[in-house]
């Protein structure tokens, strides 16, 4: 075969696969692999960032989620329970103006503008060494005496490996557990995701004085002529913007590629029936808008891992701290299992509840912490659990374990100097200065939530 200046033949059987190597190797960049993989880098630790998607920075920046959720304790004031990376992304935001709170439901939400938490996670990840490998999926688990040695992953780029000594499972799929052949547990009823979307070229000074209900009552009013199924849900104006961010859909999210998917063009078909409504009924707001931004398919649960606890709503209900607890939050259960809407359970003001460190341990792997979504818990006790607050707290833990404990079995971790290392996300409420001044007490962002 002739060759040609400047270029060679290769093949396939010539690239032998690219090994990254790290102390700790996290699976997920979303709100809990991100914060697991910043926290340990300020211990000292070199890190490796594995993500299925093409970009970094999970449903927060893919699904367009623009909500910070169980943040906050409940009551009057926004004190914040979570800290460690959160820290440094909140007080970012609001430096910049990309952040505001609103009131709701007895707590607090941080809304923000999903670009600029993406910029402030590269910008992190760049600074910090991290190694990233996002469009990296994990095809194979290679553990030897319930130690996971590697990862084989497929890339773009052909087959790559990652060595590591621990690894933090935020994929929200527990995927390490069912690659490595764990048994875990699924819902046995649906939990439904969402397709967020961003509208812009609207009148947000009208719509700042709609109610909610205003939306909630046409879309019940005209529901069967847009083919809408949800009723209910958030709509509010993105800080520093004239765009509004929509959450008012409902698909199934199966655990099958080619379903997923076709859920995504689901949820983008009732965004658009949403948009010509709005311009039909609420002209003088948004006759000129459009959507700026379709959300990937948000993903509320799919597996969870058998661990060493199992969090159940009983322990949700009543806020009994267990011994090895790690991270708190007040946020309601909120469950999405019916299309026209979501179940809330409030709680009041001098409730909070807790996430043990046990529910982060699958049983069969000692050198594996899980964060986030993935977590042992009953459906309805996760649904207050997977908000991005306590999954920044996850990660903060699973990762300050795996420096605490760097060989030997992660459940054997020395539970009362984890507590201490990570002692302000289960002791601490902070005021922060700049946060009263941006709380929206009035409007249409003062009757609802969710994520």
């Amino acid at each position: 075969m002739a060759e040609f200046p400047g270029m060679k033949t290769v093949r396939i059987q010539d690239r032998a696969a690219r090994v990254y190597r790290g102390d700790l190797c996290v699976v997920g960049s979303g709100a809990a692999g991100l914060s697991a993989a910043l926290e340990a880098v300020g211990l000292g630790q070199s890190v490796v960032l594995v993500d299925a998607a093409p970009g970094l920075g999970g449903q927060a920046v893919g699904a367009a989620l623009g909500t910070i959720c169980g943040l906050f304790r409940n009551g009057a004031l926004p004190r914040r329970l979570t800290h460690g990376a959160m820290d440094d992304l909140y007080e970012t935001l609001f430096a910049q103006g990309d952040a505001a709170l609103r009131r709701v439901r007895g707590t607090f939400i941080l809304d923000y503008v999903p670009n600029a938490w993406m910029r402030w996670a590269e910008r992190r990840i760049a600074e910090a060494g991290i190694t990233p490998l996002p469009g990296a999926i994990v095809r194979r688990v290679e553990r030897r005496d319930g130690y996971v040695e590697a990862l084989s992953l497929a890339t773009r780029f052909g087959d790559a490996r990652v060595e590591a000594g621990r690894f933090v499972d935020a994929s929200g799929d527990a995927v390490l557990p069912w690659l490595a052949g764990l048994k875990l547990r699924e819902s046995e009823k649906p939990v439904l995701g969402s397709v967020m979307a961003i509208l812009e070229d609207v009148d947000t000074g009208l719509c700042a004085g709609y109610p909610r209900s205003l939306y909630h009552d046409l879309i019940r009013e005209h529901a069967a002529e847009f083919g809408l199924v949800r009723a209910e849900g958030p709509v509010f104006v993105l800080p520093r913007t004239s765009k509004l961010l929509l959450n008012l859909t409902h698909v199934e999210t199966p655990l099958e590629t080619a379903g997923l998917a076709l859920a995504g063009i689901e949820g983008r078909r009732q965004v658009d029936a949403l948009l010509t409504l709005f311009r039909r009924e609420l002209p003088e707001a948004f006759r000129d808008a459009r959507v700026a931004v379709y959300g990937n398919a948000g993903i509320r649960q799919t597996r969870t891992i058998k661990g060493r606890r199992h969090v159940t709503v009983e322990d949700v209900a009543t806020g009994v701290r267990p011994p090895d607890a790690i991270a708190r939050t007040t946020w309601p259960i909120e469950l999405h299992g019916e299309m026209d809407g979501a179940h809330w359970t409030l709680f009041d003001e001098d409730h909070v509840h807790y996430i043990p460190f046990g529910a982060m341990l699958p049983e069969g792997l000692d050198n594996v912490a899980v964060a986030g979504r993935c977590i042992d818990a009953e459906p309805a006790a996760l649904a207050s659990l997977r908000v991005m607050g306590p999954c920044f707290a996850m990660g903060r833990a699973a990762a300050t374990a795996a420096w605490l404990n760097a060989s030997g079995s992660l459940h054997q971790t020395d539970i009362a100097a984890l507590q201490d290392a990570v002692a302000d996300n289960l002791n601490r409420d902070t005021t922060d200065p700049w946060a009263g001044e941006a709380v929206s007490e009035t409007g249409p962002e003062a009757e609802g939530a969710g994520a």
